[in-house]
């Protein structure tokens, strides 16, 4: 369940949306703050309405728990998930633009560019990929190297 508060200091209490079978992973408000997407393991996307304070879209098609989700600045949403996946959808009409595989692992983290041109997108398989959001293409893969050091006594 999610709760709306008016007024951070005092958390009176506006609205509680509910819905979701399962926890929530991960929210993100629009560029406008008009819409609340929310990510749970019921590996559903929800899409609320503030302004009528009431659930607009659920955003299904994810197999795995949905971990991140992200708006970009022209309003796409994008949702990733243990499924290897991400979706790129319309949340204003409730429809999916593109399914975007390639990733190996989990998808952890995801964000689009300023532009809203570019979606990065992070995962358990070391991998960062650059999606063009105007055609779902894979641009750039990067490999992430993990340094350790270690120091024993001195």
């Amino acid at each position: 369940m999610i709760r709306a508060c008016s007024h951070l200091e005092s958390g009176q209490h506006v609205k509680s949306f509910s819905g979701h079978q399962n926890v929530i992973e991960t929210c993100a408000f629009s560029i406008h703050g008009d819409l609340l997407a929310t990510g749970s393991w019921d590996c559903t996307v929800r899409v609320w309405s503030l302004r009528g304070m009431r659930r607009k879209f659920i955003l299904e098609g994810h197999k795995g728990n949905v971990s991140s989700i992200a708006f970009s600045g022209i309003g796409m949403l994008a949702s990733g998930s243990w499924d290897k996946t991400i979706r790129v959808w319309d949340p204003r009409k409730g429809l999916l633009i593109f399914l975007l595989k390639g990733h190996f692992g989990r998808i952890m983290a995801l964000s689009f560019s300023m532009d809203s041109i570019l979606l990065v997108t992070g995962s358990e398989d070391e991998t960062i990929r650059m999606w063009d959001c105007e055609d779902g293409k894979c641009k750039k893969i990067l490999m992430v190297i993990y340094l350790q050091a270690f120091v024993e006594s001195i």
